[in-house]
């Protein structure tokens, strides 16, 4: 022991052992790219092939071929990616690179190509957490687009299983349904144990427990007391030593879980583990069991933001840890924590990608950029992971306790509205609307507004009289992603949320989200334009979308599963569904069909809606942020960019009688005066004075309507320039009501700082007729 070489060494392992900077080896590249613009595939690991094999992983339609074939395996030593092409598929390019196989007819799912061939449609190949390898058959297992499929490693076949019944109905595409669940072997029951995604409509909102049996080709849905909460793309792997399924963390939308699980085979039943610490909150993370060493590992994860930019980037890849769990023990131990650059490159939003061989290697597939995403370029990264190390101190530095949850903070939070701010003074609010100076918009000062919404995200208004409050739901796309709905309460002069906003992971840059709505049953944030309304009589939020009429209760703050109606008689386009509030109930305006066809007008009963018959003129067609809807009396006046022939727009206006369903055409005074490309979306009746007030911009004027000398006016009203727009057309973010107690017209525009909310009376207007 007097070699200095050897002293140096054991003092190395010395070291190295209680810092835990050994507990694994470092990360090296072995392939760059050579897989196409996939996302989110499943990587296993093929003794027979003594490769990792990688399965499917959506390419988008906005990506041409040709690409890599469907399935690649790792050859390691030459550096790259070769194609698994099928039996008789050797015509269709070569070992290496793209290929071009036969197409596919449809571009919804399918399992068979133009030539007959069984193979998965590649655009809805999404096996991230969703594909799994059964031990017990060799082959890999998952649900997509609601149908049970499988697929043979070591002989490159695909089936379509089709079961009598699955956990979810089938769908056109993977961006439909069952979304963002996690599928796990269950070797002692020869069963495929699914939990957990989004996009059902349940009780819990998510798809809960199941379990596949792939002997008997039979799914049943497990109706455990005790579950995890739902969860989107919580991973799960199994312990052959305790013989039970672990599951740790996942996103609950709106909550990020540090809990740890386990699914007991033999019993087929869950159990929440309380140990000391544990990895701190994350999704999307890599659970693997290691063979040699027999441990179950967790690798790497995502976290949460609270920005409130445009386009907000609302989760970042956590410092890459690589962690073991004890599941006898119910102890988690950090076996080495990395640094910035140290460890491979993490989606921000999509699951990770992982297996591990026979003696303990593991690979790693991500993008090339921390954050970003695998279409744009992707890297293999492989690591011998010797879980024997543990680093103690980071352990109980970087732990955190058992059942930690993260949330987003600061306007994502309801408690930050009302957190060191002055106590609301009704009285000087109501001094304030009683000495509004006529024709004139005033801004009424609140300390704090939902600055999550950045812009508003293209959507209206609603006014709950008897609340004396506004409602606001909107974003989507760009703007705001959040499915929270913000009150202003007029007689305080204060913003609020609902509850904490639930995002819907790699959508959110969509207009939608997988199914109706998120695991809280509000549904998913969208420009929502006119699609909503106060429904007075039930006392509610009533907003359309698709098949769906959802409910709102302001009083509670929660959206009412139980009152939605799921088979509205009308094209429940968020985009031309004109809804409006009437003493009587909520009406919709809205087309029979698709766009091309009759438009019709819904009254919303106590058992769903039921369409008004209507007599005389056709009804005029809504358009995108181009039409109003306007409750006079018992009339609706509609008004339509889409006008008659001969002009841009006809400055033509159409009554509905809400009693008899005669439509008539108006034949305003001055409406030649109107010929712009895109008219007003946002009106406001105005009793007093029976003028239909637009938000809208005609040169420096705004347009009204005379409802007793039908005819066409405008007028300079100061302060209006904040809802001008640079085009023609309105202001997007704008919503316009009508306050009979006091009088006033209320402005509200979630993408104005510091405010977002004016007033205005109007009394002796100086008003011009359009001729």
């Amino acid at each position: 022991m007097n070699d200095p070489l050897r002293i140096a060494g054991v003092l190395w392992l010395i070291v190295a052992y209680s810092s835990g900077a050994a507990g694994a080896t470092d990360w090296r590249v072995v392939a760059e790219d050579g897989v196409g613009p996939r996302v989110g595939p499943a990587v296993v690991w093929s003794a027979e092939r003594g490769r990792f094999v990688m399965v499917g992983g959506t390419i988008s339609h906005e990506k041409k071929p040709p690409f890599a074939y469907d399935v690649v395996s790792l050859d390691e030593e030459a550096g790259r990616w070769a194609n698994e092409l099928p039996g008789g598929g050797e015509g269709w390019g070569p070992g290496v690179g793209v290929v071009t196989p036969p197409g596919f007819k449809t571009p919804y799912f399918s399992m068979k190509d133009e030539a007959g061939n069984v193979r998965l449609w590649q655009r809805h190949a999404r096996l991230a957490y969703n594909g799994r390898v059964a031990p017990w058959d060799g082959k890999l297992y998952a649900l997509v687009c609601g149908r049970t499929i499988s697929y043979d490693v070591a002989k490159g076949a695909w089936a379509d299983l089709k079961p009598a019944a699955g956990p979810v109905a089938e769908t056109k595409s993977e961006r439909e349904g069952l979304n963002w669940h996690s599928i796990c072997a269950d070797p002692v029951n020869k069963e495929m144990v699914l939990f957990g995604g989004g996009g059902v409509l349940s009780a819990r909102g998510d798809a809960g427990t199941w379990v596949y049996s792939t002997g008997e080709n039979v799914w049943r849905q497990l109706e455990g007391k005790v579950q995890p909460p739902p969860r989107a793309w919580g991973p799960m792997v199994y312990d052959p030593a305790a013989r039970k399924v672990v599951l740790f963390g996942g996103d609950g939308l709106d909550t990020l879980y540090g809990d740890t699980w386990v699914y007991d085979c033999a019993t087929r039943t869950w159990e929440e583990r309380r140990p000391k610490v544990g990895p701190a909150p994350r999704f999307g993370h890599a659970m693997l069991h290691l063979p040699k060493s027999g441990k179950v590992v967790l690798m790497g994860g995502v976290g949460y933001t609270s920005s409130t930019a445009y386009v907000a980037g609302l989760y970042r890849p956590l410092p890459f840890e690589v962690w073991t769990y004890d599941v006898a023990g119910d102890a988690w131990a950090l076996v080495r924590r990395y640094g910035a650059g140290e460890g491979p490159g993490h989606s921000s939003t999509d699951a990770a990608v992982a297996a591990v061989d026979g003696q303990d290697r593991v690979l790693w597939w991500g993008p090339k950029a921390e954050g970003g995403r695998t279409d744009k370029g992707s890297k293999a990264w492989v690591c011998e992971v010797d879980a024997s190390m543990v680093d103690k101190e980071g352990t109980a530095k970087f732990g955190v306790p058992a059942g930690t949850v993260v949330h987003r903070t600061g306007p994502y939070d309801p408690a930050w509205y009302s957190a060191d701010v002055a106590p609301p003074l009704p009285k000087v609010e109501a001094v304030l609307y009683a000495s509004v100076p006529v024709n004139k918009w005033v801004a009424v000062e609140a300390p704090k507004w939902p600055t999550n919404r950045q812009p508003g995200g293209w959507s209206t208004v609603a006014w709950d009289a008897e609340g004396g409050q506004f409602l606001h739901l909107g974003g989507g796309h760009s703007s705001y992603f959040g499915n929270d709905v913000a009150h202003f309460d007029t007689k305080a002069a204060r913003w609020s949320i609902s509850y904490r906003p639930q995002f819907a992971l790699d959508f959110n840059y969509d207009l939608t989200g997988p199914g109706p709505h998120a695991f809280n049953g509000g549904p998913w944030c969208n420009h929502n334009y006119h699609a909503y309304a106060y429904d007075a009589v039930r006392k509610r939020l009533a907003y359309v979308r698709g098949n769906y009429t959802f409910f709102y209760d302001p009083a509670e703050r929660r959206w009412r599963a139980d009152e939605r109606i799921d088979n509205n008689p009308f094209n429940g386009s968020k985009y031309t569904s004109y809804l409006a509030s009437t003493p009587e109930g909520v009406v919709c305006w809205a087309f029979r069909g698709d766009s091309n066809g009759p438009a019709g007008v819904w009254r919303l009963a106590n058992d769903g809606w039921a369409e008004l018959k209507t007599t005389g003129e056709a009804l005029p067609k809504p358009v995108t942020d181009g039409s109003t809807i306007t409750v006079v009396g018992g009339r609706l006046l509609l008004t339509t960019t889409k006008g008659e022939k001969g002009f841009a727009h006809s400055g033509q206006i159409w009554a509905v009688d809400l009693k008899s369903g005669a439509v008539t055409k108006l034949d305003p005074a001055g409406r030649e005066e109107i010929a712009v490309g895109r008219f007003a979306r946002e009106s406001v009746y105005l009793p007093k004075s029976e003028l239909v007030m637009f938000g809208y911009h005609l040169g420096q004027r705004v347009p009204f309507y005379d409802v007793a000398k039908n005819r066409w006016l405008a007028a300079a009203v100061e302060g209006s320039e904040f809802f001008a727009h640079a085009k023609d057309g309105v202001s997007v973010d704008l919503g316009l009501q009508y306050d009979a107690g006091r009088d006033l017209v209320w402005a509200v525009m979630c993408n104005l700082k510091p405010g977002s909310v004016r007033v205005l009376r109007i009394d002796g207007l100086a008003m011009e007729a359009l001729q």
